[in-house]
């Protein structure tokens, strides 16, 4: 299993600044498996994550440091980022929150 990233959000992860990820649709992950980081459809990194938590949030209860964990200087550039991805941005709407830890290259590519 893995987790898709954009090539800039994998490099906050390996880089320390980011240890969650919201998705709309449940990521097929559990917490406490270990993941391959994708960057593309057929790249991966030679990293991996460890899931520590699985949870659905409204995106409208999202704080500054949920904001920060995701790798953004700001609730509103998640916002803005969230957009781009998703085309809009609903407060009522219920994602799917991934939080993980960085654990380094993987030892067994």
């Amino acid at each position: 299993m893995t987790l898709l990233f954009r090539k800039n959000q994998a490099e906050k992860i390996v880089n320390g600044a980011k240890t969650a990820t919201r998705r709309p649709s449940r990521p097929m992950v559990r917490p406490g498996g270990t993941y391959r980081i994708r960057v593309d459809f057929f790249s991966y990194l030679p990293d991996r994550i460890k899931v520590n938590s699985l949870y659905r949030q409204r995106l409208g209860d999202m704080t500054p440091r949920d904001a920060l964990d995701e790798g953004y200087a700001s609730l509103e550039e998640f916002r803005r980022g969230w957009e781009v991805l998703y085309g809009r941005w609903e407060e009522d709407e219920a994602v799917w929150v991934v939080e993980f830890e960085h654990i380094g290259p993987d030892r067994n590519p």
